[in-house]
């Protein structure tokens, strides 16, 4: 199979481009250079051994073999190989940089608002094939591209004879046309788009003029198109904002679970909303009192909180005596008008810990476990053994912890060995985050179907004494807390406790930390809110010695020399201005 690819990108000298196409995993498998001859018009021939359904791939500029730039690699190029006569195609690609309306491409509206189902390009036997693609990310569910034009081979304008296009990437339409239809050597076009009750909505702006090239019988040429627009309003969404631990259902275990999040989405849904928004679900488990009921200290990025696991989707309890014991409980806690954190999480876990000793032999053997603990056990392995340690040292002080102090990357394997004792000792931590992440995959995916935009909270800080200060502690500033300068609100300024990041050891791996923060939340939520954002850009930090917010900085900041506060007129006194007064 010959492929033949064009695209136009103006270059200086020494600036070249290259096609690189993607693997299935999204890494490059071959980078391609291309060729030009005015600087200009850049083209690669590539022949393909095997015949692939489709390839995706992106363009990148390059000088003397440093990339320069690359194209948005949300939605890459995509190209199908559906046409079963063709023994070659010709691409006329354009450069693709992040528009303006990239939000739309976002898994908020993709997946959730403007849900629709992708559609493989049906096999052509044409011997001459043109096919158009282009992209249109202001249609909504429900909707879908057609086109229509001067020829006859498009329609003649009439909607009712327009070529259905059809959706084979996020928001990216194609249609393969007989190209042996067109009597003429060029012609005119618009896209169209009809909803699911016939209403039809003409792009605006002139009518599209394209050449058509002269096709080679078994040839498919491929022009992509600039994008489509239409005189639609952009969408305006309405929501909820709620703890999931407020979402109590009668049938609940004395607090809201990842089950009554479902009956939330549901009302949300039926009430015509598009936003749920919750608090951070994160664990937040140190003392297992109530002091750790604050959902925006957890001490763990990636772990979820055991609170929220929903024991209606675990088995049954085969002990009648103790299922009665816990039905009873159950109904007590439920009853309360005021959740009793201490007591919810300890019936909770005791709970979990009898179907874990009931079922746990089975589901760790099981398929579905391995995968989950192969794909999170970076994380999982390191909060596995803190929570672990946390309760049998009795404190999350992990500097007394003897011979546990930080984590040792060495201990990974006996904890992940079945056969070690060490295994039995974290298995069960595993097992409760199997579990929860499975529920909240769950609700996630039950959202999307609903159309609504599940959205969650990412907390600035993390707790002191937390499972990511123990296992990395080299991202921390543990000589710093965090917090926020006097204010009309608070005269003393106010002081969270969390450590300040290490900025520049982060920016040194490529903030994989956030990265890896970002990208497991995303498992759960189409959108999210970071609180406090501005901390990724200052933040006011407070020696650890200091109680209040008064005595904190912001860091980074700009200082300034002696003579400048002088210039304003005011007579620096060092010792005055920088030895702390504490009235008697």
């Amino acid at each position: 199979m010959k492929i033949h690819f064009f695209i136009k990108y103006d270059t200086e000298f020494g600036q070249d481009l290259r096609l690189n196409i993607l693997a299935d995993n999204e890494s490059v498998s071959t980078s391609y250079g291309m060729n030009t001859a005015d600087g200009k018009t850049w083209q690669c021939d590539i022949e393909l051994d095997k015949h692939p359904v489709l390839i995706n791939y992106f363009y990148s500029l390059d000088n003397s073999g440093r990339e320069l730039r690359h194209e948005w690699q949300t939605i890459s190029h995509r190209l199908e190989f559906n046409a079963t006569s063709a023994k070659e195609y010709t691409v006329y690609n354009r450069w693709t940089d992040i528009p303006c309306d990239s939000y739309l491409y976002s898994s908020a509206f993709t997946d959730c608002v403007n849900r629709r189902h992708h559609e493989d390009i049906p096999a052509t036997k044409y011997k001459k094939v043109l096919r158009l693609i282009v992209r249109a990310p202001q249609l909504r569910k429900g909707e879908r591209l057609y086109v229509t034009g001067k020829s006859n081979s498009l329609g003649c304008w009439h909607a009712n004879r327009a070529l259905k296009m059809y959706e084979h990437n996020y928001n990216e339409w194609i249609v393969d046309i007989d190209a042996e239809t067109f009597k003429e050597k060029e012609t005119e076009l618009k896209f169209i788009a009809v909803n699911d009750k016939g209403a039809v909505l003409w792009e605006t702006g002139y009518n599209r003029e394209i050449q058509i090239p002269d096709i080679n019988d078994g040839e498919v040429c491929v022009y992509e198109m600039d994008q489509a627009f239409f005189e639609i309003c952009n969408t305006k969404l309405a929501g909820t904002l709620v703890p999931i631990f407020s979402l109590r259902s009668k049938d609940s275990f004395g607090v809201g679970d990842f089950g009554d999040l479902k009956l939330m989405i549901d009302w949300v849904a039926e009430t015509e909303q598009k936003v749920l928004q919750v608090l951070p679900i994160n664990d937040t488990t140190s003392t297992h009192t109530w002091i750790d009921s604050y959902p925006y200290s957890c001490i763990s990025i990636f772990a979820l909180h055991p609170q929220y696991a929903d024991l209606r989707q675990l088995p049954k309890v085969k002990d009648k005596k103790k299922a009665t014991e816990m039905e009873t409980l159950r109904k007590e806690l439920n009853a309360l008008s005021r959740i009793d954190y201490e007591r919810v999480n300890n019936a909770k876990t005791e709970y979990l810990r009898i179907i874990f000793n009931q079922e746990g032999e089975k589901i760790l053997k099981s398929s579905d476990f391995k995968n989950f603990l192969k794909d999170n056990e970076h994380w999982l392995v390191p909060y596995a053994q803190y929570c672990h340690l946390r309760d049998t040292f009795g404190n999350t002080d992990f500097s007394s912890w003897k011979g546990h102090e930080r984590w040792h990357e060495q201990d990974r394997g006996i904890l992940l060995n079945p056969k070690s004792k060490e295994f039995d000792d974290v298995s069960f931590y595993y097992y409760v985050q199997f579990v929860l992440d499975s529920q909240m995959r769950s609700a996630h995916e039950y959202a999307m179907a609903r159309g609504v935009i599940l959205k969650g909270d990412i907390p600035i800080g993390v707790n002191r004494n937390g499972c990511d200060v123990w296992h990395e502690p080299q991202y921390f500033n543990l000589n710093s807390q965090a917090g926020a300068p006097p204010d009309d609100f608070s005269i003393n300024g106010q002081n969270w406790g969390f450590p300040t990041y290490n900025w520049q050891r982060m920016i040194e791996d490529g903030c994989k930390w956030w990265i890896r923060r970002f990208q497991n939340i995303s498992k759960y939520f189409d959108a999210y809110r970071i609180d406090h954002v501005l901390g990724f850009f200052r933040i006011w930090a407070i020696p650890t010695t200091c109680v209040h917010g008064l005595l904190g900085q912001f860091a980074p900041s700009l200082a300034m020399t002696r003579e400048e506060i002088e210039g304003y007129g005011l007579h620096f006194q060092e010792h005055l201005f920088t030895t702390p007064f504490i009235a008697r």
